[in-house]
């Protein structure tokens, strides 16, 4: 398995992204690859599948959406980012992923490191990921990938409607199926609801 930081300064767009990640597994001299992408990274993954599929051996996308639903939310938050300091943001940002980590029982020790990482990510990259957020709309295009697709839905996703979304998403694709876990967050991966390992070994 590997891992990677996603680009966090300029106006990058998916394409940037998904050729970021196209390049990173030529890199490793393979030609097709399993991509898990969670929340923002669901939406990395599932546009690398439209535009690389040559290179997509299957698809595990986890608390994701193909169009963010909650538009004013989506543009408010977008504007608020561009236009206060970040560190004004901040306790807003904290105190809901508190509540997210909370709901999915990640302890002290992992949550210490989520947020650790989660303040590495610059106000530049923030912003410009909501936008892509925002602007995003690839579910008409949903039928065009074939690549074997795991959904992993939470049911207590406080973000966003992670199983509707799945299963929605998964009835417009000819080969994806839909993992629900019962009593996660949107940070599932983040608590001991998930066994990513055992998924991918299905």
């Amino acid at each position: 398995m590997v891992t990677f930081r996603s680009r966090d300064h300029g106006k990058f767009t998916y394409e940037d992204l998904t050729d970021d990640l196209a390049a990173i597994i030529r890199d490793l001299h393979e030609k097709r690859a399993t991509v898990v992408g969670e929340s923002f990274g669901g939406t990395v993954a599932l546009n690398f599948a439209l535009r690389y599929p040559e290179m997509t051996e299957r698809l595990v996308v986890i608390n994701s959406f193909p169009r963010f639903r909650k538009r004013f939310t989506i543009r408010f938050g977008g504007m608020l980012s561009s236009s206060l300091p970040f560190r004004v943001l901040w306790p807003v940002r904290r105190a809901a992923s508190l509540l997210g980590l909370w709901v999915d029982k990640v302890g002290r020790d992992e949550r210490r490191l989520f947020f650790q990482a989660v303040r590495t990510v610059g106000a530049e990259a923030y912003t410009r990921r909501l936008k892509l957020i925002e602007e995003l709309n690839i579910e008409p295009r949903l039928p065009d990938i074939q690549a074997p697709t795991l959904f992993i839905a939470g049911d207590r996703d406080l973000l966003i409607p992670s199983v509707k979304e799945a299963l929605a998403m998964a009835a417009r694709m000819p080969n994806a199926r839909v993992e629900v876990i019962k009593g996660a967050g949107h940070a599932c991966l983040l608590g001991d609801r998930v066994h990513l390992d055992e998924l991918l070994a299905e």
